[in-house]
């Protein structure tokens, strides 16, 4: 018998199937927890003695020294395992009831087929199609139900703190947007967590959600009909938007960037600044600054999600001068936005306004 939902998730196919799953989201909370600060310290500890140094080590040096601690080999074996688990167990469950899930799917796009685009002959680009992004067995674009599992792992992913999309609903509230905007874009949208929120934000605006995968945006357009929220969701390059010039109030990318190669991310934020009316705003919520030099315990844990957790191009993005690459296309960038009485944790919230 198939499982209740949670929050806005859909059930497993079998009890057994949703308490692997818990089993999985506990192994990582406690990970994160419990050894994951013990690899950051001892990253931070190690790499401070290695800054005397001369000459100075690199950053690759203190990431193998920290093979030797048994803090740091627990927390990395755990972080690889219960990554290939988690999307073990959502894909097996998610497949028991493949049939009912597409039928779902075809139902939605039936009811609603203007909200929906999905380009038959789009062509993904190389970079995208190169590796499994996150692990995710066939990448976001390979595998039909990759929107349900994604969604899944997602739970699992932030250890059941965004059952309700809450997470997502908090980062649409960060974003600095004046008045009433007639049209929002959210770049890389994924399953369209994020679009949904904005679209509760400000029900009288038009929010177009983007996306290169059309499985995430299928499974995003039927979950947000089922949520009785009407977004829209077109499949397009967020370097190459059909949206015309100053059409657009505000645009969202949250943890896209670092996703990206250098020169696709400049196309990005080349297409933001194009498509934003004058005093509209691109907000980005990313992974923080790091140099290249720095020796510390987060920064190995980034390293270790671009080798082992399919992130490839994160260093360059973390080590980037990203502020640089704003201040080219916008005239008003805040590059350390503090949104009023929140903590936004490990993420950085760049903000970027249109000239007038």
């Amino acid at each position: 018998m198939s499982r209740p939902p949670i929050g806005t998730l859909r059930g497993a196919a079998s009890l057994d199937d949703e308490s692997y799953v818990d089993f999985v989201e506990g192994m990582r909370a406690f990970n994160l927890s419990r050894m994951v600060p013990r690899l950051v310290q001892s990253g931070d500890a190690i790499g401070a003695g290695m800054a005397t140094r001369s000459p100075r080590p690199r950053v690759q040096d203190l990431f193998t020294a920290l093979d030797h601690v048994p803090a740091a080999q627990m927390a990395r074996r755990m972080m690889r395992s219960t990554q290939m688990m988690m999307w073990r167990g959502t894909g097996d469950t998610y497949r028991r009831i493949a049939g009912e899930l597409e039928d779902w799917l075809e139902q939605a796009e039936a009811a609603a087929p203007h909200l929906l685009r999905i380009d038959p002959a789009f062509a993904y680009p190389d970079y995208f199609r190169a590796q499994d992004i996150h692990l995710q067995p066939g990448n976001y674009h390979d595998d039909a139900l990759a929107g349900f599992v994604f969604h899944y792992g997602s739970k699992v992913f932030f250890t059941g703190g965004n059952d309700d999309d809450r997470l997502h609903n908090v980062m649409a509230a960060w974003c600095p947007i004046d008045g009433s905007p007639q049209r929002i874009v959210d770049l890389g949208c994924g399953v369209g967590q994020s679009t949904t929120a904005f679209k509760l934000r400000f029900p009288e605006a038009e929010v177009h959600g983007i996306d290169l995968a059309a499985p995430m945006l299928r499974y995003g357009h039927a979950r947000a009909r089922e949520l009785g929220i009407e977004v829209h969701f077109t499949q397009s390059d967020a370097a190459a938007l059909d949206f015309a010039d100053n059409s657009v109030d505000a645009a969202l990318a949250m943890i896209l960037f670092h996703e990206l190669p250098p020169e696709v991310a400049e196309g990005v934020v080349k297409e933001a600044a194009r498509i934003l009316k004058p005093g509209g705003t691109f907000t980005i919520i990313d992974f923080p600054h790091i140099a290249a030099e720095e020796l510390s315990g987060r920064h190995c844990m980034r390293l270790f999600d671009s080798w082992y957790n399919g992130e490839p191009y994160a260093p360059a993005f973390v080590h980037s001068d990203f502020t640089a690459l704003l201040k080219a296309h916008f005239g008003d960038v805040d590059p350390d936005y503090r949104p009023a009485a929140t903590s936004t944790g490990a993420l950085q919230i760049r903000v970027c306004r249109k000239s007038a």
